[in-house]
């Protein structure tokens, strides 16, 4: 964690009068969204670790929560209802924990695979449904997909203080406030002029801060919980649920209980990313973003262990703003990491245009995994010979012309990105199965008192 942060300390940003802003900026985002992913993580540990439900349908109860409350709190006039945010968050965690639990009913005797494939398909159900389903097309007029126009939490007390925004007064917007000179007393300048930025702190670092608050809060519920008699017969159910039923347990009532707690832990993210986008479309569903991204996070961090899930996400979230910067990078020399994304495209385009140097290499690493008696070396040596000769033999000059403009090879970042993902999670199942922080078994403490039998 203290490596993890330095990291998050040195990220780099474009230099500018007002870097300190930036920076604060920055940080709040990589925090929230850290958050996000956080709880969703917790959701999936809670089914897949804990109860043994392999779930690929996070997402689905994630987008529960970040559409229910997006519809719930857009005005009226936008095709909304014009809830206050409180009781649509509630709402949308109550409906998640409905689905949940009902869920377990039809797939009570489904497992691993299919009950894996019930839930990502869930997901792409409500990810094609916000696509081409009118009543789920909320915001400005014209919107013609997605969700937008909705208020955010304490925005108008942010920038305006205890002055309300609106139609009525002089500032439209909580936008506005922030541009007025007078408001010197409000939230935002009050923490900007602490933290020496310029001008009013942004409304990013109070979601931050409420996102961190969240991950604190359900962090310590589900320790208490799995701690207690309810979290040893989950385990219990994982480990054989014919046992665990033998025993006199409801296995199908604490797999419900599982869902639902889990479902509304992860709308409970939505909400939070329907708050960081401030509109959204069926894209940010897409599971390059979303499920693969979570799984990651549960396979590196550690399964059973909601510390491993905090360090895997951060993994994953950092990665993902460092290969935002390197995508910046490409394009201009004065952004920051342009000389890296310079060496990534190099080696990119050595793997592509010269794939026998690269079998060779590989075969020279397989002969000293073999001489040493390292199998390890040795199968990776093999895998890479095996891989690059066929790319070798099958793809031509006509296909690389085709794949890249002009026939000028640079890499695609979102790709790169989620092909050293993919090698960290393959590293952690062959090498290190459990993650990096496994899993600790907990036993109940003998109770004190009684006399000792020899």
């Amino acid at each position: 964690m203290f490596i993890l942060i330095l990291f998050l300390a040195w990220l780099p940003i474009a230099e500018s009068d007002d870097f300190r802003f930036k920076k604060v900026l920055q940080v709040s985002n990589v925090l929230l969204t850290l958050s996000i992913f956080i709880l969703m993580s917790f959701s999936l540990n809670l089914h897949t670790g804990y109860t043994g439900m392999v779930n690929f349908g996070v997402i689905f109860f994630v987008a529960i929560g970040t559409i229910t409350v997006g519809i719930l709190t857009a005005p009226e006039n936008l095709h909304g209802y014009d809830w206050a945010i409180l009781p649509a968050v509630l709402i949308a965690l109550l409906l998640a924990a409905a689905f949940g639990w009902a869920l377990a009913y039809p797939t009570a005797r489904l497992r691993t695979d299919y009950f894996a494939i019930v839930t990502i398909s869930l997901g792409e159900i409500v990810r094609v449904l916000l696509a081409g389903e009118p009543l789920l097309r909320v915001g400005a007029v014209g919107n013609a997909i997605g969700i937008s126009s909705y208020p955010l939490p304490f925005e108008d007390m942010w920038f305006c203080g205890s002055e309300t925004s609106g139609p009525d007064t002089n500032w439209v917007s909580p936008d506005a406030c922030r541009d007025d000179p007078n408001l010197t007393d409000t939230p935002a300048y009050l923490i900007g002029e602490w933290l020496n930025l310029g001008e009013p702190a942004p409304y990013m670092f109070l979601l931050m801060i409420m996102s961190v608050v969240a991950v604190i809060l359900v962090w310590i519920l589900l320790n208490r919980i799995l701690s207690s008699p309810w979290g040893r017969i989950l385990k219990a159910i994982r480990e054989d649920e014919e046992v665990a039923q033998h025993h006199g347990h409801d296995v199908l009532t604490h797999k419900a209980a599982s869902l639902a707690l889990g479902a509304s832990i992860a709308a409970l993210a939505g909400a939070f990313w329907a708050w960081k986008l401030t509109g959204f479309e069926p894209s940010f569903m897409s599971p390059a973003r979303s499920t693969f991204l979570v799984w990651a996070a549960f396979i590196i961090g550690g399964t059973s262990n909601n510390r491993g899930m905090v360090v895997g996400a951060f993994i994953i979230v950092l990665m993902e703003f460092v290969f935002n910067v390197l995508v910046a990078g490409q394009g201009s020399t004065d952004l920051p990491l342009h000389t890296t994304a310079a060496r990534i495209d190099s080696l990119f385009e050595w793997l592509i245009l010269s794939p026998w140097e690269v079998a060779s290499l590989f075969l020279v690493a397989s002969f000293v995994g073999f001489a040493i008696r390292s199998e390890r070396i040795l199968e990776t040596g093999l895998a890479g010979v095996a891989i690059f000769s066929f790319t070798a033999v099958a793809l031509g000059q006509r296909s690389i012309d085709e794949s890249f403009f002009g026939g000028v090879v640079t890499a695609d970042m979102l790709y790169f990105k989620l092909f050293l993902i993919g090698c960290l999670m393959l590293f952690s199942l062959k090498f290190n199965t459990k993650g990096l922080l496994p899993e600790v078994p907990v036993r109940p403490e003998r109770p004190n008192g009684g006399e000792s039998v020899e």
